[in-house]
């Protein structure tokens, strides 16, 4: 039992015992000396009998007798509820309680002219610390960025700048048809709303040179031709609510893989556009590199895809320290963190499909990502615990190379990009995330890496 000394002036002290109700559950057992609670309530008393307006009495001239006879239970419960969060939050700051959940109050035991006694019982933020963290055994990716990947992305810059020519012949291999579509339905009529005029119909070869489906269906057609054409495409299942009461599931149905169903559409073409393909030379490299060289534009794609690569291997390596920090460093978190975790990611979602007619179902959400839930629980306290076992604070000179480099990259001055970040509260986010980066580091340098290759 521990004493803790009231605000507000209060000279008197409440008594608080701390229990442990589970793993990360605590309850506080609080106990306010009366004194302090009948100040309260006759600090009420007098503040309604100023205020209150009653028939037969001047505003202002309530006596205190009457305030109590006819309104003193719904005072006393007001009073009660303002003292018990009060004394709930002070109680738990003098123990050092780290709450992350609401807190559950019960067994309030509340008489005037008796202290009052009440239990909170809450969810705390576990206290780990990391026994295994270094040396930890880990694969880092190796990725070498080849010849053949550079000219590929070249062959991609050179298609996106080709050009078209309307000609005046029959479609071929690699031709757009520009055209107008239709859908058709069973008996061959235009389903209504389901039209767009003005497409363009790139006729396709796979990768050993063949057309494919669609491309053979309409290779040869000439403008005003119009042509029907059998596309193949996924089901858009619609919600059986009438199944939604059955007790067994129909597996047989889940094992099938996606649906697909043939459509057919009419294809009305307008024109016939030839493409045509730049050299890939210095003029090349000008136009989409903004560089005077093809040799130049060839050096600026191999270092944009190294730096890809490396981004791309730091990501994979952070992952592969976290699965054997969490697999060497077992321990239970608090179902509240997992479920405040969930409600973020469900947030989080609904922005995403904001403005989408499709249902949300919540429960399925949580249901598919408690996993990832609980394994981002672990990650932030484990990185924290790592990051104050290690020492490792986030310095003015961090915060500053980190803003100088967001102010190059978004081409915003540096003192208005902080302003801005200090008027959207985004600094101590930023400090968060350069601190995570601080500990990964630590990890890494002093983790057991293997280097394996791995092919794009």
């Amino acid at each position: 039992m521990s004493e803790v000394l009231l605000k507000k002036g209060l000279s008197n002290a409440m008594n608080v015992q701390v229990t442990e109700s589970g793993t990360w559950r605590r309850t506080l057992e609080i106990e306010a000396p009366a004194e302090d609670v009948d100040k309260r309530l006759n600090d009420a008393y007098r503040k309604y009998s100023k205020t209150l307006n009653l028939p037969g009495f001047r505003k202002g001239k309530i006596p205190l007798s009457v305030v109590k006879r006819q309104f003193g239970p719904a005072i006393q419960g007001e009073v009660v509820q303002e003292m018990v969060e009060e004394f709930y939050r002070e109680a738990s700051e003098a123990e050092g309680i780290q709450p992350v959940s609401q807190a559950s109050i019960d067994d309030i035991n509340f008489e005037e002219g008796q202290p009052l006694v009440f239990k909170a019982s809450v969810d705390v933020r576990p206290e780990i610390t990391v026994e295994t963290y270094k040396e930890l055994k880990v694969t880092r990716p190796v990725f070498a960025v080849e010849d053949e990947h550079v000219e590929g992305r070249l062959r991609y810059m050179q298609e996106e700048s080709a050009t078209e020519q309307v000609v005046e012949r029959a479609a071929d291999l690699d031709d757009v048809v520009f055209a107008d579509v239709e859908e058709l339905d069973e008996g061959g009529s235009p389903v209504p709303d389901h039209g767009s005029e003005d497409q363009s119909i790139r006729l396709f070869k796979t990768e050993d040179g063949k057309p494919t489906d669609l491309a053979e269906q309409l290779m040869g057609i000439s403008a005003g031709e119009a042509r029907e054409v059998k596309i193949t495409r996924p089901v858009q299942d619609e919600p059986d609510h009438e199944d939604c009461d059955q007790d067994e599931p129909d597996h047989e149905d889940h094992d099938e893989g996606p649906k697909e169903e043939t459509v057919m559409f009419r294809v009305t073409a307008k024109e016939i556009r030839e493409r045509e393909l730049p050299e890939l030379d210095d003029e090349l490299a000008q136009d989409v590199g903004g560089v005077e060289t093809l040799d130049e534009l060839k050096t600026q794609i191999r270092n944009e895809m190294q730096t890809q690569y490396e981004q791309m291997i730091r990501q994979r390596v952070e992952e592969n320290l976290m699965d054997a920090l969490i697999e060497e460093n077992p321990f239970e978190v608090p179902d509240s963190m997992v479920e405040n975790y969930l409600d973020g990611m469900i947030e989080s979602y609904k922005r995403e499909q904001a403005g989408h007619d499709q249902g949300i179902d919540e429960d399925a959400l949580r249901e598919e990502g408690r996993d990832q839930a609980e394994r981002g629980v672990k990650r932030f306290l484990l990185l924290d615990a790592v990051a104050d076992q290690e020492n490792i604070e986030v310095t003015g000179d961090d915060l500053d190379k980190h803003l100088e480099e967001m102010s190059q990259r978004h081409n915003i001055e540096g003192p208005r990009l902080r302003q801005i970040l200090s008027r959207t509260e985004q600094l101590d986010q930023i400090e968060s995330e350069i601190k995570t980066q601080k500990t990964f580091d630590f990890l890494i340098d002093n983790a057991d890496v293997e280097d394996v290759e791995e092919v794009e």
